[in-house]
């Protein structure tokens, strides 16, 4: 079968190419809009000097910064985002690191089932990890110690990304640098602290830092899980907005934005967000 016959005229084919490169321009920029304009409203808002929540503001003040810090659950909400954000991150890279090693060493029968559990919690929705967690611990009966089960749910769903951004880097490293360091006569483990972490260490530090952050902002997993004496800041917040539509959430938001904002910034300048995106 002759193909000419399917071939577009010049004409035809070069004002399709120009209709589709205007079409994904244009959702790509609709995205854009779509994701940073409930941002900008937020930070906007943020300074208003009403007080309620209403856009565009009558006047700017900074009256709603100096409020946050008169919150009187402010100072408990962060100390425990906090502690859970810390504790699940450092527990989270221990496990990724040693998890990693094993993952990037050498293949091994059913390394790809160990791989989708380990990676599972970035493809199931919050939720519904949340209430399966919560459900569990409800059936152990210890549903009522909060702290230690934040910990753990929280190190539950750090863990697919620092294991992804350790791998990543683990996988790509030189492999003959550990073997000149042992032919040199280090031990196993003077070759994994000295060779292997060194080379490791973007991914390391992207992972922490992206699990630190995805830890410190959760709400859908963390809101299954507070109790009136532990609660973190997102819970708090949402909570807040929905009795007090002040313009406060909106100066806690924004202060949790440029924190967020400063963290990605540092992790693109240190090369580690692409051992996160390579895998």
């Amino acid at each position: 079968m002759n193909s000419d016959r399917f071939l577009l005229p010049a004409p035809v084919e070069a004002l399709l190419w120009k209709l589709g490169r205007l079409l994904f321009h244009g959702v790509g920029l609709a995205w854009q809009l779509f994701m940073v304009a409930p941002l900008i409203i937020v930070v906007v808002v943020s300074f208003t000097s009403a007080s309620y929540l209403m856009f565009p503001p009558p006047g700017y003040s900074l009256d709603w910064y100096r409020e946050v810090l008169s919150l009187s659950w402010i100072r408990s909400a962060v100390t425990s985002s906090l502690i859970i954000a810390t504790c699940a991150t450092l527990i989270a890279v221990v496990i990724g690191v040693l998890a990693s090693r094993v993952l990037a060493k050498r293949p091994f029968r059913g390394r790809g089932l160990v791989e989708y559990l380990v990676l599972s919690p970035l493809f199931l929705p919050g939720v519904v990890i949340g209430f399966a967690i919560f459900n569990v611990l409800v059936m152990i009966q210890v549903d009522r110690v909060a702290m230690p089960q934040m910990i753990i749910a929280h190190v539950m769903i750090t863990l697919p990304f620092v294991i992804r951004s350790v791998w990543a880097s683990m996988a790509g490293a030189d492999i003959s640098l550990e073997e000149a360091a042992q032919s040199l006569g280090a031990t196993p483990a003077q070759t994994f602290w000295h060779v292997v972490l060194k080379s490791a260490r973007p991914g390391i530090l992207a992972g922490a830092i992206l699990a630190f952050t995805f830890s410190f902002n959760d709400v859908t997993i963390s809101i299954f899980l507070t109790s009136s004496r532990v609660t973190t800041l997102p819970v708090q917040l949402v909570s807040h907005i929905e009795y007090n539509p002040d313009p406060s959430p909106a100066a806690i938001s924004t202060l949790m934005i440029a924190i967020t904002l400063a963290l990605f910034v540092f992790l693109a300048r240190i090369g580690g967000l692409n051992a996160f995106l390579e895998r």
